[in-house]
């Protein structure tokens, strides 16, 4: 796992809803102090206002730690997927950090939905520019 932490949901849509199935959900990490800003369907995932979910950021799928092709596996061998109730697949964009400043942004897109994770670059530099990751999410 390139991140894992438990996050409670401070507000949804804070700027307006814009999408009738997608929310902007905003929340804060309890143990890495991370503040993200996440797109969700709404319509598959339903997530409230002061809900607390674990998220994991990961670049491999399977659990034996052998690379994936990036590909859906049906061959029903074990996969973190399991463990998670919402996966999405994207793609690093964006890195932003001031010169001499440790904190850092990410910014990654799954297919248009956008998250933005932002907090102190020891938690955040396992995220490297143009690598795929997998999102991970389950309510706790």
């Amino acid at each position: 796992m390139l991140l894992e932490d438990l996050f409670d949901v401070k507000d949804i849509d804070e700027g307006g809803k814009k999408f009738d199935n997608i929310s902007r959900i905003s929340a804060k990490s309890q143990t890495y102090d991370l503040e993200l800003t996440l797109d969700v369907n709404v319509e598959i995932y339903p997530i409230k206002t002061d809900e607390r979910f674990s998220l994991a950021l990961c670049n491999n799928l399977r659990k034996d730690g052998e690379p994936d092709e990036g590909v859906f596996d049906q061959s029903g061998a074990d996969s973190h997927a399991d463990d998670f109730e919402y996966v999405m697949y994207g793609k690093v964009f964006k890195h932003h950090q001031k010169p001499g400043d440790h904190q850092m942004s990410v910014f990654v897109s799954f297919g248009g939905l956008l998250m933005h994770l932002e907090g102190d670059e020891t938690n955040l530099n396992k995220l490297a520019l143009d690598s795929r990751v997998y999102l991970l999410m389950r309510k706790s």
